[in-house]
């Protein structure tokens, strides 16, 4: 009995569920490139999405039409 006791507290008292988000960092850039990237916060999505779009670390020449937007995930 108290070889099934044990394990049986134990069991039921760690918890059984994490509560961990994920979110996703949907982009899209000219011609139809498409971009997802995990992310663990939805600010860090946000502020790599504005760093996305920013277009200072993309090379080359011209306009850059790119657009990005945040979903939570399971």
């Amino acid at each position: 009995m108290k070889r099934l006791l044990l394990p049986l507290l134990a069991a039921l008292a760690l918890p059984t569920a994490v509560n961990a988000e994920t979110w996703y960092l949907l982009g899209k850039g000219e011609r139809g490139a498409t971009y997802s990237i995990s992310m663990e916060s939805k600010e860090d999505c946000e502020e790599q999405g504005e760093r996305f779009i920013n277009g200072k670390n993309w090379k080359g020449t011209g306009v850059f039409m790119l657009n990005y937007f945040c979903i939570k995930g399971k």
